[in-house]
């Protein structure tokens, strides 16, 4: 089976580099024409159909993100067809593409639009199209939260207290849907566990790069203790990568970071970036956006309230086997090595995020896995 995703991979690597490859879908924002949204999204709605499409604003990296306006007319304005939409598409670069194509992160993305949001209505965008095709090649048309009064953070802002919880609610809610869920054997297979995911091989080559070129940077936050979590990390890392496939096992959101989140008109928090979903311990999940989207100082003040906020979540939300808070304690610090490796890859390979974003998540990651002597838990692994 893993052989199998190695292979996957490669070939999705091979057409990753390519500058075009042939797909029976759209695949770039300028794909979204009058005549593309017409028979797309005013399909159905009669005489519906798109009159102008104008362009808001936008941003580019791991994927290209677009806002536009579309004048709709009459019809379609009555069957509720959005005047405000957000667009993901295909990576701009080669480079960007590789890293997307050969995660399988744009058929991950579509799969759970497709497959797993509609349960989850409360902590997703809306999707009202999603594609994806080889070689990194897709395109998701979103609800625009912005249009809709909504707030989406970046990595370096600062988190208070009031979406920290909005978050772990929607962790809580996440988690307990799926929690050992019977559907992972059927509609959701293709959310796989941590070893059997598409590219993992390519995956553990770029973490293990990433921190070796991180700690040679010369950078002030590489104290012994972070030298040590990434020694540990290297000296255990099948072992380590093995507790994120021991049960209970839940869907996860899987790149949980603060730039992954926001907030609604209304207050609620929830989850943009659904492009890394896979099969594992919630609690993975809770740690990796702590350690990365927390400031030092809230994350001390706060992360107590924090876990014992997201058990009591998993129990109202009717999940049988919660852990113990120390337990849960535990796996939160051993599982923010892998926060810290994330954020290692960042700063080593330039462009996956914003030059400020990838400083304050890796700045964040190393203060907390000091903080929370993650080392001494990775070197007590058999």
């Amino acid at each position: 089976m893993q052989s199998a995703a190695t292979l996957r991979a490669l070939a999705q690597v091979a057409a990753s580099v390519l500058p075009r490859v042939p797909t029976r879908g759209p695949w770039k924002s300028s794909d979204v024409t009058t005549t593309w949204l017409t028979e797309r999204l005013a399909k159905g709605v009669g005489s519906g159909a798109a009159l102008l499409v104008a362009p808001l604003d936008g941003s580019s990296g791991t994927t290209d993100r677009r806002r536009i306006v579309v004048e709709w007319n009459d019809a379609a304005k009555e069957a509720g067809l959005p005047a405000n939409l957000f667009i993901k598409s295909s990576p701009l670069t080669a480079k960007n593409r590789v890293m997307v194509g050969a995660l399988d992160m744009a058929v991950n993305e579509v799969h759970f639009y497709n497959h797993a949001a509609a349960s989850l209505k409360d902590v997703v965008p809306k999707a009202w199209f999603a594609f994806a095709g080889i070689g990194a090649r897709f395109l998701i048309v979103l609800e625009d939260i912005v249009a809709d009064g909504g707030h989406p953070y970046a990595l370096a802002d600062r988190c208070e207290i009031d979406h920290a919880r909005g978050l772990i609610d929607a962790f809580a809610d996440l988690h307990s849907q799926f929690w050992n869920s019977p559907r992972f054997t059927v509609d959701l297979g293709w959310a796989r566990t941590w070893s059997r995911r598409p590219g993992y091989a390519v995956l553990k080559q770029f973490y293990s790069r990433g921190r070796a070129g991180a700690l040679k940077l010369g950078r002030p936050e590489v104290t012994p203790a972070v030298r040590a979590v990434s020694a540990a990390l290297d000296a255990h890392a099948d072992s380590y990568y093995r507790e994120f496939e021991a049960g209970p096992l839940t869907l996860l959101h899987g790149d949980s970071h603060l730039g992954n989140t926001f907030t609604t008109g209304d207050g609620r928090s929830g989850l943009l970036d659904w492009q890394v979903v896979w099969q594992g311990p919630g609690l993975r999940e809770v740690s990796y956006w702590m350690t990365t989207g927390l400031e030092p100082d809230m994350r001390r003040a706060y992360e107590s309230e924090l876990l014992e906020r997201y058990l009591e979540g998993l129990r109202a939300g009717g999940v049988p086997d919660v852990p113990s808070y120390d337990n849960a304690f535990q796996r939160y610090r051993l599982f923010s090595a892998e926060a810290w490796d994330a954020t290692a890859m960042t700063i080593n390979w330039p462009g996956l995020q914003a030059e400020e974003n990838a400083e304050a998540s890796w700045r964040r990651a190393c203060v907390a896995v000091e903080d929370l002597d993650t080392a001494a838990l990775l070197n007590g692994l058999c």
